[in-house]
C-alpha cells in the first residue's frame, strides 16, 4: 500500500499544530521536550517535518525536540496562518 502524499496546505496545518503546542510551552532553543509529547494526538504517518524548523537532541532516554530560534519569524507566521483554519 502506498503512502498518500499530502499537499502543502495539509503539511502546514500539521506543522502549525506542533509549532503552536511547543510555542505555548516555551520550547525554544535549549529548552526541549520529548518528541512523543510534542507529536501526541497527530497520526504518526503525518509527521515528516525535517526542514530545519525543529532542533533534535538525541539523549539516552529518547529524542528531545525544540523549536529552532533562528527560524522564529517563519514559525510564528505558520502558526498564525494555519493553526486557526
Amino acid at each position: 500500500m502506498t503512502k498518500r502524499l499530502k499537499n502543502t496546505e495539509e503539511i502546514n496545518e500539521i506543522r502549525a499544530t506542533i509549532f503552536d503546542k511547543l510555542n505555548r510551552r516555551g520550547k525554544w532553543g535549549p529548552i526541549h521536550t520529548s518528541k512523543e509529547n510534542a507529536i501526541k494526538g497527530i497520526p504518526s504517518h503525518d509527521i515528516a517535518i525535517k526542514d530545519g524548523f525543529l532542533n533534535l537532541k538525541p539523549t539516552s532516554y529518547g529524542d528531545q525536540i525544540s523549536l529552532n530560534f533562528k527560524r522564529k519569524e517563519e514559525i510564528k507566521a505558520i502558526i498564525e496562518i494555519y493553526s486557526y483554519l
